[in-house]
């Protein structure tokens, strides 16, 4: 049997389909895309993501506490919510921290990256390509910090100053040190809460 359709263009030159960020909100909104496909929008792509093992469920238990704790009453604590900032670029990051809000960003309009202050990533299976794709794609967004906990390694991963081409400054803290905030004043983890 043969097709008289024409190959798409994903058909005749193999390159992944490119979406735009209105197209795969349409997916999810339409049910085409649903939790149980466990992806994001990462540089066009939509990206699968990895399955959360125990010890990263575990990080995300331990610092979601400490960041509301530390930080809930003075800025906006997200955890595991989209972040629609930029054309193409729809994650799911652990943790974002925002400017506050009254009431939050579920009413009104949605956080912008001048809202942003903090990522934060808990990466475990996931962690080259967290640090590698999606840390470009964060600074490409100009996320100003990014945060990536490092369960295998027992360390935090620190970006900063984003630009086109990535971060500018990156450092890594051990278990046995402390990461401070950037923009937010006395925000200061020790490496060994969120492990």
């Amino acid at each position: 049997m043969t097709s008289t359709q024409p190959a798409t263009r994903q058909q005749a030159d193999g390159k992944p389909c490119k979406f735009t960020s209105e197209q795969y909100h349409w997916l999810i909104e339409s049910g085409i895309l649903t939790t149980d496909h466990n992806v994001e929008l990462i540089a066009g792509e939509i990206i699968g993501m990895a399955p959360m093992g125990d010890e990263h469920g575990n990080s995300i238990e331990q610092l979601n506490t400490w960041l509301v704790i530390r930080a809930g009453e003075r800025y906006n604590v997200r955890c595991q919510i989209t972040l629609r900032v930029a054309e193409g670029f729809s994650p799911d990051p652990d943790f974002t921290l925002l400017k506050y809000r009254q009431g939050g960003y579920g009413r009104g309009p949605r956080p912008t990256a001048e809202d942003v202050l903090l990522v934060i990533e808990v990466a475990d299976s996931s962690l080259e390509y967290d640090l590698g794709d999606k840390a470009l794609a964060y600074a490409r967004a100009g996320m100003p910090e990014l945060w990536v906990v490092d369960i295998p390694h027992q360390q935090i991963h620190v970006f900063s100053h984003p630009s086109p081409d990535g971060y500018q400054i990156y450092s890594t803290a051990s278990e046995d040190q402390s990461v401070k905030a950037l923009l937010i004043p006395g925000l200061e983890l020790p490496v060994a809460e969120s492990l």
